[in-house]
Protein backbone atom coordinates (compact mmCIF):
# COMPACT_ATOMS: atom_id res chain seq x y z
CA UNK A 1 0.00 0.00 0.00
CA UNK A 2 1.57 3.61 -0.84
CA UNK A 3 1.78 5.84 1.87
CA UNK A 4 0.20 8.83 1.87
CA UNK A 5 -0.35 11.73 4.35
CA UNK A 6 -2.47 15.07 3.94
CA UNK A 7 0.72 17.02 5.62
CA UNK A 8 2.40 19.31 3.44
CA UNK A 9 5.97 17.74 4.28
CA UNK A 10 4.63 14.20 3.04
CA UNK A 11 6.48 12.68 6.00
CA UNK A 12 5.63 8.57 6.18
CA UNK A 13 2.51 7.04 7.56
CA UNK A 14 3.49 5.37 11.28
CA UNK A 15 3.81 2.15 11.17
CA UNK A 16 0.74 1.18 13.83
CA UNK A 17 -1.46 2.88 11.71
CA UNK A 18 -0.57 1.87 8.40
CA UNK A 19 -1.17 -1.63 10.08
CA UNK A 20 -4.73 -0.34 11.22
CA UNK A 21 -5.71 0.83 7.64
CA UNK A 22 -4.54 -2.49 6.02
CA UNK A 23 -6.77 -4.05 8.00
CA UNK A 24 -9.76 -1.30 7.96
CA UNK A 25 -9.71 -2.28 4.09
CA UNK A 26 -8.65 -5.96 4.13
CA UNK A 27 -11.59 -6.97 6.70
CA UNK A 28 -14.30 -8.97 4.04
CA UNK A 29 -18.08 -8.17 5.40
CA UNK A 30 -19.71 -10.47 7.23
CA UNK A 31 -22.52 -12.50 6.06
CA UNK A 32 -26.23 -12.13 7.79
CA UNK A 33 -28.00 -14.95 9.10
CA UNK A 34 -30.29 -16.31 6.30
CA UNK A 35 -33.73 -16.33 7.81
CA UNK A 36 -36.73 -17.51 5.59
CA UNK A 37 -39.87 -16.61 7.44
CA UNK A 38 -42.35 -14.73 6.02
CA UNK A 39 -44.48 -15.60 2.85
CA UNK A 40 -41.92 -13.18 0.63
CA UNK A 41 -39.29 -14.86 2.25
CA UNK A 42 -40.51 -18.03 1.18
CA UNK A 43 -40.99 -17.49 -2.02
CA UNK A 44 -37.84 -16.17 -3.14
CA UNK A 45 -35.53 -19.25 -1.23
CA UNK A 46 -38.07 -21.59 -3.25
CA UNK A 47 -36.08 -23.35 -5.70
CA UNK A 48 -37.16 -27.09 -6.50
CA UNK A 49 -40.23 -27.70 -4.65
CA UNK A 50 -42.19 -31.05 -4.73
CA UNK A 51 -45.56 -31.76 -2.77
CA UNK A 52 -45.35 -28.35 -0.91
CA UNK A 53 -46.87 -25.06 -1.05
CA UNK A 54 -46.18 -21.77 -0.13
CA UNK A 55 -48.68 -20.08 1.83
CA UNK A 56 -49.76 -18.15 4.71
CA UNK A 57 -46.22 -17.68 6.16
CA UNK A 58 -45.46 -21.77 6.06
CA UNK A 59 -44.23 -23.95 3.50
CA UNK A 60 -46.79 -26.76 3.83
CA UNK A 61 -46.74 -30.13 2.90
CA UNK A 62 -49.53 -31.70 0.47
CA UNK A 63 -49.14 -34.38 -0.72
CA UNK A 64 -46.98 -37.73 -0.64
CA UNK A 65 -43.37 -37.72 0.04
CA UNK A 66 -42.46 -34.22 -0.16
CA UNK A 67 -38.82 -32.40 -1.28
CA UNK A 68 -37.90 -28.52 -0.35
CA UNK A 69 -34.67 -27.38 -2.36
CA UNK A 70 -33.62 -23.77 -1.62
CA UNK A 71 -31.82 -21.43 -4.08
CA UNK A 72 -28.32 -20.60 -3.56
CA UNK A 73 -27.92 -17.58 -1.21
CA UNK A 74 -24.73 -15.78 -2.23
CA UNK A 75 -22.50 -14.82 0.50
CA UNK A 76 -19.28 -12.64 0.95
CA UNK A 77 -16.22 -15.36 0.05
CA UNK A 78 -14.75 -16.94 2.45
CA UNK A 79 -18.24 -17.62 4.54
CA UNK A 80 -18.33 -20.08 6.20
CA UNK A 81 -21.96 -21.90 7.76
CA UNK A 82 -22.75 -22.97 11.14
CA UNK A 83 -25.85 -24.32 11.47
CA UNK A 84 -29.43 -24.71 9.88
CA UNK A 85 -32.79 -24.34 12.45
CA UNK A 86 -35.80 -25.90 11.61
CA UNK A 87 -39.07 -24.44 12.57
CA UNK A 88 -42.24 -26.08 12.50
CA UNK A 89 -45.77 -24.51 12.92
CA UNK A 90 -46.75 -24.51 16.54
CA UNK A 91 -50.07 -26.13 15.88
CA UNK A 92 -50.33 -29.57 17.87
CA UNK A 93 -52.78 -32.12 16.10
CA UNK A 94 -50.43 -35.44 16.50
CA UNK A 95 -52.21 -36.99 19.09
CA UNK A 96 -53.00 -40.29 19.78
CA UNK A 97 -55.64 -42.34 21.81
CA UNK A 98 -54.43 -44.61 24.91
CA UNK A 99 -56.82 -46.77 27.33
CA UNK A 100 -57.67 -43.98 30.48
CA UNK A 101 -54.50 -43.15 32.56
CA UNK A 102 -54.68 -43.59 36.23
CA UNK A 103 -56.81 -46.12 38.25
CA UNK A 104 -60.55 -46.93 37.98
CA UNK A 105 -61.11 -45.73 41.66
CA UNK A 106 -60.21 -41.93 40.65
CA UNK A 107 -62.85 -40.22 39.18
CA UNK A 108 -63.72 -36.28 38.71
CA UNK A 109 -61.52 -33.32 36.92
CA UNK A 110 -57.95 -35.23 37.10
CA UNK A 111 -55.21 -32.94 38.44
CA UNK A 112 -51.94 -34.30 37.05
CA UNK A 113 -48.27 -33.48 38.59
CA UNK A 114 -45.34 -35.34 36.84
CA UNK A 115 -42.86 -33.90 39.65
CA UNK A 116 -39.77 -35.21 37.78
CA UNK A 117 -38.65 -38.49 35.80
CA UNK A 118 -40.20 -41.27 37.71
CA UNK A 119 -41.80 -39.18 40.19
CA UNK A 120 -45.66 -38.48 38.58
CA UNK A 121 -48.63 -37.93 40.91
CA UNK A 122 -52.40 -37.77 40.10
CA UNK A 123 -54.86 -36.06 42.21
CA UNK A 124 -58.90 -37.16 41.78
CA UNK A 125 -62.06 -37.60 44.11
CA UNK A 126 -62.03 -41.51 45.47
CA UNK A 127 -64.53 -43.60 44.52
CA UNK A 128 -64.32 -46.28 47.01
CA UNK A 129 -66.55 -50.12 46.28
CA UNK A 130 -69.42 -50.84 48.32
CA UNK A 131 -67.73 -53.03 50.20
CA UNK A 132 -64.81 -50.51 50.73
CA UNK A 133 -67.44 -47.61 51.66
CA UNK A 134 -68.95 -50.30 53.98
CA UNK A 135 -65.53 -50.55 55.94
CA UNK A 136 -65.14 -46.98 55.72
CA UNK A 137 -68.28 -46.05 57.26
CA UNK A 138 -68.48 -49.11 59.95
CA UNK A 139 -65.11 -47.20 61.14
CA UNK A 140 -66.45 -43.90 61.70
CA UNK A 141 -69.78 -44.43 63.13
CA UNK A 142 -71.58 -45.17 59.96
CA UNK A 143 -70.91 -42.04 58.04
CA UNK A 144 -67.91 -41.09 55.35
CA UNK A 145 -65.63 -38.78 57.21
CA UNK A 146 -65.29 -35.50 56.07
CA UNK A 147 -61.82 -35.81 55.35
CA UNK A 148 -62.36 -38.76 53.29
CA UNK A 149 -64.15 -36.97 50.66
CA UNK A 150 -62.30 -34.56 48.87
CA UNK A 151 -59.43 -35.29 46.51
CA UNK A 152 -56.81 -38.12 47.10
CA UNK A 153 -53.57 -38.57 45.76
CA UNK A 154 -51.93 -41.42 43.47
CA UNK A 155 -48.46 -42.08 42.76
CA UNK A 156 -46.54 -43.85 39.80
CA UNK A 157 -42.97 -44.43 38.55
CA UNK A 158 -44.23 -45.23 34.99
CA UNK A 159 -47.32 -44.38 34.39
CA UNK A 160 -49.02 -47.44 34.43
CA UNK A 161 -49.12 -49.02 37.86
CA UNK A 162 -50.62 -46.52 40.66
CA UNK A 163 -50.55 -46.41 44.15
CA UNK A 164 -53.65 -44.82 46.33
CA UNK A 165 -51.94 -42.67 49.31
CA UNK A 166 -55.00 -41.08 50.59
CA UNK A 167 -56.53 -38.21 51.18
CA UNK A 168 -54.83 -34.50 50.35
CA UNK A 169 -58.00 -32.18 51.10
CA UNK A 170 -61.38 -32.39 52.51
CA UNK A 171 -65.32 -32.31 51.86
CA UNK A 172 -64.85 -28.59 51.92
CA UNK A 173 -61.64 -28.48 49.77
CA UNK A 174 -62.91 -30.81 47.60
CA UNK A 175 -63.14 -29.13 44.38
CA UNK A 176 -59.31 -29.19 43.25
CA UNK A 177 -58.45 -27.64 39.95
CA UNK A 178 -54.84 -27.54 39.54
CA UNK A 179 -51.64 -27.63 41.50
CA UNK A 180 -47.75 -26.77 41.13
CA UNK A 181 -44.36 -27.74 42.69
CA UNK A 182 -41.63 -25.25 44.52
CA UNK A 183 -38.80 -27.02 45.86
CA UNK A 184 -40.40 -30.58 46.59
CA UNK A 185 -44.16 -28.72 48.32
CA UNK A 186 -46.96 -29.18 46.51
CA UNK A 187 -49.29 -25.81 46.14
CA UNK A 188 -52.80 -27.52 45.49
CA UNK A 189 -55.40 -25.25 44.53
CA UNK A 190 -58.98 -25.82 45.11
CA UNK A 191 -62.44 -23.48 44.47
CA UNK A 192 -64.83 -22.71 47.46
CA UNK A 193 -67.36 -22.69 46.70
CA UNK A 194 -67.39 -24.71 43.80
CA UNK A 195 -66.61 -22.70 40.41
CA UNK A 196 -65.38 -19.95 42.41
CA UNK A 197 -62.58 -17.90 44.38
CA UNK A 198 -59.47 -19.90 43.86
CA UNK A 199 -58.39 -21.36 47.64
CA UNK A 200 -54.61 -22.91 48.36
CA UNK A 201 -53.57 -25.73 50.40
CA UNK A 202 -49.53 -26.27 51.12
CA UNK A 203 -48.11 -29.92 51.07
CA UNK A 204 -45.03 -31.70 51.58
CA UNK A 205 -46.13 -34.51 51.39
CA UNK A 206 -48.71 -36.70 49.80
CA UNK A 207 -48.04 -40.03 50.89
CA UNK A 208 -49.40 -39.33 54.60
CA UNK A 209 -53.15 -39.46 54.03
CA UNK A 210 -53.78 -36.09 55.62
CA UNK A 211 -54.81 -32.60 54.00
CA UNK A 212 -51.44 -29.87 54.43
CA UNK A 213 -51.69 -26.63 55.76
CA UNK A 214 -54.84 -24.61 54.53
CA UNK A 215 -53.94 -21.07 53.47
CA UNK A 216 -57.44 -20.33 52.43
CA UNK A 217 -58.48 -17.91 50.01
CA UNK A 218 -55.40 -16.37 47.37
CA UNK A 219 -58.08 -15.04 44.94
CA UNK A 220 -60.88 -13.52 44.97
CA UNK A 221 -62.64 -13.88 41.93
CA UNK A 222 -65.28 -10.69 41.13
CA UNK A 223 -66.65 -12.58 37.79
CA UNK A 224 -67.97 -16.02 39.98
CA UNK A 225 -66.31 -18.53 37.17
CA UNK A 226 -62.69 -20.37 38.47
CA UNK A 227 -62.09 -23.50 37.30
CA UNK A 228 -58.42 -22.11 36.83
CA UNK A 229 -55.12 -23.70 35.71
CA UNK A 230 -51.80 -22.07 37.22
CA UNK A 231 -48.68 -22.47 36.43
CA UNK A 232 -45.29 -20.75 37.68
CA UNK A 233 -43.70 -19.52 34.91
CA UNK A 234 -39.75 -19.78 34.65
CA UNK A 235 -39.48 -16.10 33.30
CA UNK A 236 -40.68 -14.52 35.39
CA UNK A 237 -40.70 -16.92 38.62
CA UNK A 238 -44.64 -16.05 39.24
CA UNK A 239 -47.57 -17.96 39.12
CA UNK A 240 -50.15 -17.33 36.73
CA UNK A 241 -53.73 -17.97 36.51
CA UNK A 242 -56.21 -18.37 33.64
CA UNK A 243 -59.90 -18.66 35.20
CA UNK A 244 -62.89 -18.41 33.90
CA UNK A 245 -64.37 -14.90 33.90
CA UNK A 246 -68.59 -15.72 33.53
CA UNK A 247 -69.47 -12.24 33.15
CA UNK A 248 -70.54 -12.10 29.22
CA UNK A 249 -72.35 -15.28 29.84
CA UNK A 250 -75.20 -17.68 31.15
CA UNK A 251 -72.30 -20.05 32.18
CA UNK A 252 -75.02 -22.45 33.14
CA UNK A 253 -76.35 -23.16 30.06
CA UNK A 254 -72.69 -23.21 28.59
CA UNK A 255 -71.45 -26.30 30.75
CA UNK A 256 -70.27 -23.50 32.78
CA UNK A 257 -67.40 -22.17 30.78
CA UNK A 258 -67.48 -18.53 29.24
CA UNK A 259 -66.02 -17.08 26.14
CA UNK A 260 -63.64 -14.69 28.33
CA UNK A 261 -60.46 -16.18 30.31
CA UNK A 262 -58.97 -14.28 33.14
CA UNK A 263 -55.73 -13.76 34.05
CA UNK A 264 -54.10 -12.88 37.65
CA UNK A 265 -50.84 -13.31 39.21
CA UNK A 266 -48.70 -13.67 42.36
CA UNK A 267 -45.13 -13.76 43.04
CA UNK A 268 -45.71 -16.60 45.43
CA UNK A 269 -49.00 -18.32 45.01
CA UNK A 270 -49.36 -17.51 48.57
CA UNK A 271 -49.51 -13.55 48.04
CA UNK A 272 -53.48 -12.49 46.62
CA UNK A 273 -53.32 -12.84 43.20
CA UNK A 274 -54.11 -9.41 41.03
CA UNK A 275 -55.92 -9.39 37.91
CA UNK A 276 -54.17 -8.48 34.47
CA UNK A 277 -55.52 -8.16 30.91
CA UNK A 278 -57.74 -10.95 29.35
CA UNK A 279 -55.96 -13.85 28.38
CA UNK A 280 -58.88 -15.33 25.98
CA UNK A 281 -61.34 -12.71 25.15
CA UNK A 282 -63.95 -14.12 22.27
CA UNK A 283 -66.92 -12.11 23.57
CA UNK A 284 -69.88 -11.50 20.57
CA UNK A 285 -71.64 -8.16 20.72
CA UNK A 286 -72.71 -6.64 23.93
CA UNK A 287 -76.51 -6.10 23.90
CA UNK A 288 -76.31 -3.80 27.10
CA UNK A 289 -78.83 -6.17 28.61
CA UNK A 290 -78.41 -8.12 31.68
CA UNK A 291 -79.58 -11.93 32.15
CA UNK A 292 -79.69 -14.09 36.40
CA UNK A 293 -79.16 -17.60 36.62
CA UNK A 294 -78.80 -19.58 39.62
CA UNK A 295 -75.49 -21.16 40.79
CA UNK A 296 -74.64 -23.09 43.77
CA UNK A 297 -76.28 -25.19 46.17
CA UNK A 298 -77.59 -24.87 50.19
CA UNK A 299 -75.96 -21.66 52.02
CA UNK A 300 -73.51 -21.02 48.52
CA UNK A 301 -76.97 -20.87 46.42
CA UNK A 302 -76.91 -17.63 44.98
CA UNK A 303 -78.46 -15.43 41.76
CA UNK A 304 -75.77 -14.69 39.45
CA UNK A 305 -75.82 -11.77 36.64
CA UNK A 306 -74.27 -11.55 33.09
CA UNK A 307 -73.88 -9.06 30.53
CA UNK A 308 -76.17 -10.45 27.57
CA UNK A 309 -73.91 -10.81 24.45
CA UNK A 310 -75.15 -12.06 20.52
CA UNK A 311 -74.84 -14.20 18.37
CA UNK A 312 -74.18 -17.16 20.43
CA UNK A 313 -70.74 -17.29 22.02
CA UNK A 314 -67.98 -20.14 21.90
CA UNK A 315 -67.34 -21.28 25.54
CA UNK A 316 -64.04 -22.66 27.66
CA UNK A 317 -62.54 -23.05 30.53
CA UNK A 318 -61.94 -25.77 33.17
CA UNK A 319 -58.13 -24.68 32.17
CA UNK A 320 -54.93 -26.25 32.03
CA UNK A 321 -51.27 -24.98 31.03
CA UNK A 322 -48.02 -25.89 29.73
CA UNK A 323 -45.13 -23.80 28.33
CA UNK A 324 -42.72 -26.04 25.76
CA UNK A 325 -39.85 -24.18 24.69
CA UNK A 326 -40.91 -20.34 24.36
CA UNK A 327 -44.51 -21.15 23.47
CA UNK A 328 -47.42 -21.77 26.02
CA UNK A 329 -50.59 -23.80 25.51
CA UNK A 330 -53.59 -23.83 27.32
CA UNK A 331 -55.90 -26.92 27.18
CA UNK A 332 -59.15 -25.91 27.73
CA UNK A 333 -63.17 -27.46 27.69
CA UNK A 334 -64.45 -25.92 24.84
CA UNK A 335 -68.10 -25.69 23.59
CA UNK A 336 -68.62 -24.28 20.40
CA UNK A 337 -71.02 -22.38 19.55
CA UNK A 338 -74.07 -24.30 18.15
CA UNK A 339 -71.81 -27.41 19.01
CA UNK A 340 -71.30 -30.41 21.55
CA UNK A 341 -68.26 -29.86 24.19
CA UNK A 342 -64.44 -31.69 23.91
CA UNK A 343 -61.10 -30.43 24.37
CA UNK A 344 -59.67 -27.16 23.08
CA UNK A 345 -56.80 -25.92 22.65
CA UNK A 346 -54.69 -22.32 22.48
CA UNK A 347 -51.00 -21.51 21.83
CA UNK A 348 -49.00 -18.25 22.37
CA UNK A 349 -45.83 -16.90 22.82
CA UNK A 350 -46.33 -15.32 25.96
CA UNK A 351 -48.16 -15.68 29.13
CA UNK A 352 -49.51 -12.42 28.29
CA UNK A 353 -50.99 -13.16 25.28
CA UNK A 354 -52.26 -12.98 22.59
CA UNK A 355 -53.55 -17.11 21.98
CA UNK A 356 -54.70 -18.09 19.05
CA UNK A 357 -56.92 -21.32 18.85
CA UNK A 358 -54.97 -24.13 18.01
CA UNK A 359 -57.19 -27.03 17.51
CA UNK A 360 -59.69 -29.51 19.16
CA UNK A 361 -59.89 -33.24 19.86
CA UNK A 362 -61.80 -35.63 21.53
CA UNK A 363 -65.64 -36.18 22.35
CA UNK A 364 -67.52 -35.32 26.07
CA UNK A 365 -66.95 -33.23 28.82
CA UNK A 366 -62.98 -33.22 29.28
CA UNK A 367 -61.76 -31.05 32.52
CA UNK A 368 -58.43 -31.90 30.82
CA UNK A 369 -55.07 -32.16 32.38
CA UNK A 370 -51.72 -32.01 30.71
CA UNK A 371 -48.17 -32.93 31.22
CA UNK A 372 -45.00 -34.87 30.36
CA UNK A 373 -44.19 -37.97 31.80
CA UNK A 374 -41.71 -40.79 30.07
CA UNK A 375 -40.55 -38.99 27.19
CA UNK A 376 -44.32 -37.40 25.79
CA UNK A 377 -47.28 -35.59 26.95
CA UNK A 378 -50.33 -36.94 28.78
CA UNK A 379 -53.21 -35.06 27.96
CA UNK A 380 -55.82 -36.54 30.79
CA UNK A 381 -59.82 -36.31 31.06
CA UNK A 382 -62.24 -37.05 33.44
CA UNK A 383 -65.14 -39.63 32.76
CA UNK A 384 -63.20 -40.61 29.60
CA UNK A 385 -62.59 -44.12 28.23
CA UNK A 386 -59.64 -42.59 26.73
CA UNK A 387 -56.71 -40.43 26.85
CA UNK A 388 -54.45 -39.14 24.91
CA UNK A 389 -50.35 -38.72 24.34
CA UNK A 390 -48.29 -37.11 21.91
CA UNK A 391 -44.60 -37.07 20.98
CA UNK A 392 -44.71 -33.11 21.24
CA UNK A 393 -45.89 -30.39 18.91
CA UNK A 394 -42.98 -31.63 16.03
CA UNK A 395 -44.89 -33.38 13.21
CA UNK A 396 -42.61 -36.64 11.82
CA UNK A 397 -39.69 -37.65 10.19
CA UNK A 398 -38.03 -34.85 8.57
CA UNK A 399 -34.35 -35.33 7.04
CA UNK A 400 -32.36 -32.30 5.89
CA UNK A 401 -28.98 -31.46 4.59
CA UNK A 402 -27.62 -28.47 3.46
CA UNK A 403 -24.63 -27.36 0.75
CA UNK A 404 -21.87 -25.10 -0.14
CA UNK A 405 -20.93 -23.62 -3.63
CA UNK A 406 -17.53 -22.72 -3.61
CA UNK A 407 -16.79 -21.18 -6.57
CA UNK A 408 -19.36 -18.70 -6.78
CA UNK A 409 -21.32 -20.19 -9.94
CA UNK A 410 -24.46 -20.25 -8.09
CA UNK A 411 -24.42 -24.32 -7.67
CA UNK A 412 -23.90 -26.18 -5.15
CA UNK A 413 -20.21 -28.21 -5.05
CA UNK A 414 -20.56 -29.95 -1.98
CA UNK A 415 -23.39 -31.04 0.05
CA UNK A 416 -23.47 -32.95 3.92
CA UNK A 417 -25.39 -36.43 4.05
CA UNK A 418 -28.97 -36.27 4.62
CA UNK A 419 -29.49 -36.31 8.63
CA UNK A 420 -33.22 -36.37 10.80
CA UNK A 421 -33.67 -33.54 12.59
CA UNK A 422 -36.43 -33.31 15.29
CA UNK A 423 -37.35 -31.26 18.41
CA UNK A 424 -36.56 -32.65 21.45
CA UNK A 425 -37.93 -32.10 24.70
CA UNK A 426 -36.97 -32.58 28.56
CA UNK A 427 -38.85 -31.16 31.70
CA UNK A 428 -36.43 -28.46 33.18
CA UNK A 429 -35.09 -28.54 36.43
CA UNK A 430 -37.45 -27.19 39.44
CA UNK A 431 -40.61 -26.71 37.28
CA UNK A 432 -43.46 -29.19 36.68
CA UNK A 433 -45.16 -27.52 33.97
CA UNK A 434 -41.77 -25.66 32.25
CA UNK A 435 -40.55 -28.17 29.22
CA UNK A 436 -37.25 -27.35 27.28
CA UNK A 437 -36.93 -27.59 23.88
CA UNK A 438 -34.08 -28.65 21.90
CA UNK A 439 -34.27 -27.02 18.34
CA UNK A 440 -34.33 -28.88 15.23
CA UNK A 441 -30.87 -27.76 14.21
CA UNK A 442 -28.04 -29.36 11.35
CA UNK A 443 -24.69 -29.05 12.15
CA UNK A 444 -22.62 -27.64 9.42
CA UNK A 445 -19.25 -27.34 10.83
CA UNK A 446 -17.71 -29.60 8.25
CA UNK A 447 -19.36 -27.95 5.19
CA UNK A 448 -15.88 -25.79 3.81
CA UNK A 449 -16.54 -21.66 3.83
CA UNK A 450 -17.58 -20.68 0.13
CA UNK A 451 -19.35 -18.14 -1.83
CA UNK A 452 -22.90 -19.24 -1.56
CA UNK A 453 -25.43 -21.99 0.47
CA UNK A 454 -28.74 -23.42 0.58
CA UNK A 455 -30.55 -26.05 2.06
CA UNK A 456 -32.84 -28.91 1.51
CA UNK A 457 -35.59 -30.99 3.58
CA UNK A 458 -37.75 -33.99 2.83
CA UNK A 459 -40.47 -35.59 4.74
CA UNK A 460 -42.47 -39.13 4.44
CA UNK A 461 -45.71 -39.49 2.95
CA UNK A 462 -47.41 -39.79 6.41
CA UNK A 463 -46.02 -36.51 7.60
CA UNK A 464 -48.10 -33.54 7.44
CA UNK A 465 -45.61 -30.83 8.22
CA UNK A 466 -45.91 -26.99 7.99
CA UNK A 467 -42.77 -25.93 8.37
CA UNK A 468 -42.89 -21.87 10.07
CA UNK A 469 -39.14 -20.60 9.79
CA UNK A 470 -35.75 -21.33 8.58
CA UNK A 471 -32.38 -20.02 9.87
CA UNK A 472 -29.11 -20.31 8.41
CA UNK A 473 -26.74 -19.19 11.11
CA UNK A 474 -23.24 -18.17 9.73
CA UNK A 475 -19.26 -17.68 11.50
Amino acid sequence: MAETSSREDHRPMQPALRLACCFLFAAPAAAADWVVDTDAEWSSAAGRLEGVTIADGFATSVAGETTFVSTVQAVPAGTAAVSVTFTQSPTWDNWREIPNVGSPKMHDAPVFIPVGSGDYWLLGKYRPSRDELKAIKAAHGGNRPDYDRGYHAWHSTDMQTWTHHGPVSGREEEWVTTAEVVDGVFYIFYDFPNDEDPHLIIDDDLTDGRMGRRIGMVFADPSHGSDCGVIRDDADGRFHMIYENWDPIDARKNAWDSPLAGHSVSPDGVTPFEILAPAIDHRTNPTGKTGEYVHGQGVHRAVKKYEIHEPEQNAYGDWAIIKIGTLYYLFCDYEPAGGEIRVGRFVGESIDGPFTFDGELGEGHPDPAIGFAEGQFYLIRQRAETDFVSPGPWVGRVEARAGVDLDGDGKIDEWTAWQEVRETYAQKQGYVKVIEAAPARLDLSALPAGKGIAFAYRTAADTPVAMDRIEVVFD
